[in-house]
């Protein structure tokens, strides 16, 4: 079927649950004021780990029974009957099918690509909505902070030392874990959020580092506004994929530099709820829409000292007002691997 102008792709329903809280509030409430959730990690024996915290919910049950909730709420809060959710495909982003059997034996598609699963989940769901391959599409992800990925980081020295995650700070040491399970439900038409425009794009620089000059980032974001046919000046926030580590901020600022001529304000939720792998597209996205919903703007927790290789209007000490319906929620994965997701505030 070929792809109408006057084609929407929406969020018409979603649940969120991360060591903020449960639910959208809670999750605005925390991350407005960069109130940050790490804390000591009692989930497992860290005591011969070099770091010891992660942003972790003490409440949380097993994998299977949070990601089992959380698509049963979303599509409540789509209006979505059970007989309507039986045959809604599934698209699942996690690290480990075998922790969600129940779950991934209905998946229509499962995607393990690390840290940008859940955002490419979401650009293939909204494509195939677009084109008229499917009425609706449940995406949801989960990662629930576990030992060996926490091991992987720690033994990788890629998790900060000093307790608090500082995206674009000239200070920043490293990114620490956090848990998150999510579930949105795409539909065609009007809903909370449109999914204006995705963009992916691979840079292939290096197994594990970021290209300085951003490009495949920065390409990603290009093929979003194009996808959305859209100038960069709409964008009136952006979500960055910014995990506090040195060479990603510093690749993800040349990236934003190069597409935007002008400033766009600039946070991480990353320094509040941390990195939730798999699960981070998608935790960053309901983010990215409950901000621009509530007209307030995430600061980016942590920060301290202004970095020259970070030139960007960063939302420092306060939230800030928005001033535009739509924003970007980027994210980066090892291997170059690069998404961006055009929303707007419905």
């Amino acid at each position: 079927m070929a792809e109408s102008p006057t084609d929407q792709v929406s969020i018409t329903g979603m649940s969120v649950f991360s060591a903020l809280g449960r639910g959208t509030e809670a999750q605005l409430a925390a991350a407005l004021p960069g109130a940050a959730a790490f804390g000591e990690v009692r989930r497992f024996d860290t005591s011969n780990r070099r770091v010891t915290r992660a942003a972790t919910a003490v409440d949380a049950r097993s994998l299977e029974e949070e990601m089992l909730d959380a698509v049963i709420t979303a599509c409540a809060d789509a209006g979505l009957t059970p007989a309507e959710r039986a045959m809604t495909p599934l698209f699942l982003a996690v690290h480990d099918r075998a922790g969600v059997r129940a779950l991934a034996t209905r998946a229509a598609k499962i995607y393990t690509s690390a840290c940008v699963s859940a955002s490419t989940a979401v650009a293939d769901a909204a494509a195939l909505i677009r084109y008229g391959y499917a009425e609706r599409i449940v995406v949801a992800a989960g990662y629930l902070v576990e030992p060996d990925q926490f091991a992987l980081f720690d033994a990788g020295r890629a998790l900060t030392d000093d307790s608090t995650v500082r995206p674009f700070s000239l200070d920043r040491r490293g990114l620490l874990l956090g848990d998150a399970v999510v579930a949105v439900v795409l539909q065609k038409g009007g809903g909370q959020a449109e999914i204006a425009g995705w963009g992916r794009a691979g840079d292939a620089y290096h197994p594990c580092q970021p290209a300085p000059d951003g490009l495949g980032l920065a390409s990603a974001i290009e093929a979003a506004l194009r996808k959305a046919d859209l100038p960069p000046d709409v964008v009136g926030y952006i979500n960055a994929n910014a995990t506090g580590t040195t060479f990603s901020d510093a690749s993800e600022a040349a990236a934003i530099r190069a597409v935007f001529p002008t400033d766009v304000p600039v946070s991480s939720t990353k320094s509040v709820h941390g990195h939730a792998l798999e699960a981070s597209g998608l935790l960053e996205l309901v983010m990215t829409v409950l901000a621009l919903r509530a007209g307030k703007l995430p600061v980016n927790a942590g920060f301290t000292t202004a970095d020259p290789a970070c030139p960007l209007d960063l939302i420092l000490d306060a939230p800030r007002p928005a001033t535009a319906q739509y924003g970007l929620s980027l994210n980066a994965a090892f291997g170059g691997a690069n998404t961006a997701l055009l929303v707007r505030a419905g």
